[in-house]
């Protein structure tokens, strides 16, 4: 009987084996979205994407088109920075390889300082829960360079109307890699006219450049250099008030980074220097006034991670020039305000721990610690994140408690440089914020399309409002602080954004709700008012559709609320001079913001050349006039008027020409 079954069961044995199968077909869909998003807040967009999109006299802005993303607040063209979730643009880190760059516009907030080509991707936290060094109270957007190794020359160029720039790639041996990129602007010598109108005459120009080497010194230990340094020089004049603003102002970083990994271990040490300067002047009948601001780092940076733990810690010598003034003239006044220099230094710990299958909970804690003449702080900043992914479906839900040390402040926001840095001390305490956020994704339709939602609220501490205005630095008496308020605030809202992933047609629709207030009891008002980026509503699209290897078209869609601005609740006129009383402060709003971008590229291979194309974009085809600022104004000295202004053009052409090797 044994013997029997035995038999039984190696005849089954020798029948399964002597199967065979003809063919195995797998079915996928190929993921050609060049933007990579997840519950946690993080959102990676490949920058090979700002070849195909709309672009701005020629120029593919990436800052600009982080504000087509979800929870991202939409600026107006005269406006620069990133507002992520309600935060002021100062309260987010944005880096270059992990570095801070301090301000991130030229002029009007036209082009970021960030050449498209130079970069492999830019990595947006909106939560900012993944730094574990550094201390700002909203996310971070960092830019990383290209860091890949090439056996021969290659790289892209690209003439446009009003700049032109360049990438080129090249070996030195067998262990090192260079990427150097250049962009200048021409600005004046076809679009000077545009920029200038009734009230206002500019003349500007621009240069950016990048410098990045990669050294393999094994095949554990890679050393990287990286350098940016960028220049704007502008001369403004307003007709109004018979003066005349020149500027030079600009950004430089450098940075060494070495970098140690294997299997299970990683470490990045990093040591860099950054600084932007501001050198602004102005020009008045009756007044010469030189108003020069400035802030520089040195800092070292490093970050271990082994296996679930990771560790972090920074130290940054900061010296800052708050902005000061000196004039000569009928206003004969010298206004030197102390350098600040202070040190900033900063330890973190985080640790991820598995629950069970698919859900993990992660824990970290920074200890900041901030010292400027005899004063310090020392604060403990916790933050916790419970996450489940199943791989269809994630869920996260994220507490932090973060501080901040430095605040950017001034009399005006529209892209000029007028707005300064300056840090904590004994007078300004340091701004605090504590945040919630819910989010969840989901892929839908077998992985073609992806939908991410999230909520959140941030509870802010000890925020600043500058209420002053260039015609205060006429005072002899002028003081900055003395223009300061101090108060609270509060944002909260909500987006969703549905995706899709594969396809000829990739892109995105979202939409936005974000309210973001606040209290400042030393001002007249005693209520909550809106901050002066809040955008309650916000509807963004983004779509590339590319039907052959020669052809692709894309275009973009904002639809957004005003936003507040405080308006007159009086007017006269006095021996032709207007005397203005205003009402309440951000009580009024402009029209909604409507924008609908489109282009078209053809390419087509050379016989030195692996491509080469033109790209044809139209901004605002639907010619929307949108209102940046309402402007009061005398009329033949007699009357005056009230009304709002609007953008140099209706509808802004471009055409350029790109090509890579």
């Amino acid at each position: 009987m044994l013997f029997s079954c035995g038999s039984w069961a190696l005849a089954q044995n020798q029948q399964e084996k002597s199967i065979a199968l003809d063919s195995i077909i797998v079915k996928a869909n190929k993921y050609a979205s060049a933007l990579k998003s997840g519950s946690n807040g993080v959102i990676v967009w490949d920058m090979k994407m700002m070849n195909d999109l709309p672009k701005m006299m020629g120029n593919a802005d990436p800052v600009h088109f982080t504000q087509m993303l979800p929870g991202i607040q939409t600026n107006s063209e005269y406006q620069g920075g990133v507002h992520i979730e309600g935060s002021e643009s100062s309260h987010n880190a944005t880096t270059i390889g992990g570095v801070n760059i301090y301000n991130i516009n030229h002029l009007l907030g036209f082009f970021s300082t960030f050449n498209a080509s130079h970069y492999s991707n830019m990595k947006l936290d909106k939560s900012g829960l993944n730094n574990i060094t550094g201390n700002r109270i909203g996310g971070s957007l960092n830019m990383n360079p290209v860091h890949e190794f090439k056996d021969e020359v290659s790289g892209e160029a690209s003439v446009g109307a009003i700049s032109s720039q360049g990438t080129i790639h090249f070996p030195l041996g067998n262990r090192t890699n260079v990427s150097l990129s250049l962009r200048a602007s021409y600005i004046n010598l076809l679009y000077s006219r545009w920029l200038s109108n009734e009230h206002t005459d500019v003349n500007y120009s621009f240069y950016d450049s990048n410098l990045s080497i990669q050294h393999l010194i094994n095949a554990h230990h890679t050393l990287l250099l990286d350098y940016y340094g960028g220049n704007d020089h502008g001369k403004f004049a307003e007709v109004k008030y018979l003066s005349v603003m020149k500027a030079r102002w600009g950004n430089y970083m450098g940075a060494l980074h070495w970098i140690w990994h294997t299997d299970n271990f990683s470490m990045r040490n990093t040591i860099y220097t950054t600084n932007y300067f501001n050198r602004f002047k102005l020009q008045m009948q009756a007044l010469d006034a030189n108003m020069p601001s400035d802030i520089s780092d040195l800092g070292y940076q490093s970050e271990v991670q082994i296996k679930r733990w990771k560790w972090g810690a920074e130290a940054i010598l900061h010296h800052i020039q708050p902005q000061h003034l000196t004039s000569t003239g009928v206003y004969n006044i010298s206004m030197d305000t102390s350098k600040q220099k202070s040190v900033e230094a900063t330890a973190g710990i985080a640790y991820t721990q598995p629950l069970w299958e698919n859900l993990e909970m992660k824990m970290g804690v920074k200890v900041p610690v901030y010292k400027i003449d005899a004063t310090t702080f020392v604060n403990v900043d916790p933050s916790w994140m419970m996450a489940y992914n199943n791989h269809t479906y994630e869920i996260t839900l994220t507490y932090a408690l973060k501080h901040q040390y430095l605040f950017q402040t001034g009399f005006s926001d529209v892209g000029l440089p007028t707005e300064f840095w300056l840090s904590v001390d004994k007078d300004n305490v340091p701004q605090y914020s504590h945040q919630f956020r819910l989010a969840c994704s989901s892929y839908l339709n077998h992985r073609k399309f992806k939908i991410n939602a999230d909520l959140f609220y941030h509870r802010l501490f000890h925020q600043i409002e500058y209420q002053g205005n260039v015609l205060d630095l006429v005072n002899q008496s002028y003081v900055f602080n003395q223009s300061l308020y101090h108060g609270n605030g509060y944002n909260y809202g909500g987006s969703v954004m549905l995706q899709k992933m594969s396809g000829m047609i990739t892109g995105w629709v979202s939409y936005t709700y974000m309210r973001a207030r606040r209290r400042f009891n030393d001002m007249v008002t005693q209520a909550s008012f809106p901050s002066s980026h809040e955008r309650p509503h916000e509807v963004n699209m983004v779509l590339t559709y590319s039907p052959s290897v020669r052809w692709s078209f894309s275009t973009t869609m904002v639809y957004a609320s005003g936003q507040p601005f405080t308006a007159p609740s009086s007017l006269s006129l006095l021996n032709g001079n207007i005397i203005t009383e205003y009402g309440v402060h951000n009580g009024n709003r402009l029209r909604p913001y409507f924008r609908l971008d489109a282009s078209a590229n053809y390419k087509w291979k050379g016989r030195k050349l692996k491509e080469q194309g033109l790209n044809l974009s139209l901004n605002n085809i639907t010619c929307h006039e949108n209102d940046l600022f309402w402007r009061v104004r005398t009329v033949d000295g007699q009357r005056f008027a009230y009304q709002p202004v609007g953008f140099m053009m209706r509808i802004l052409p471009s055409i350029s020409y790109f090509f890579k090797f």
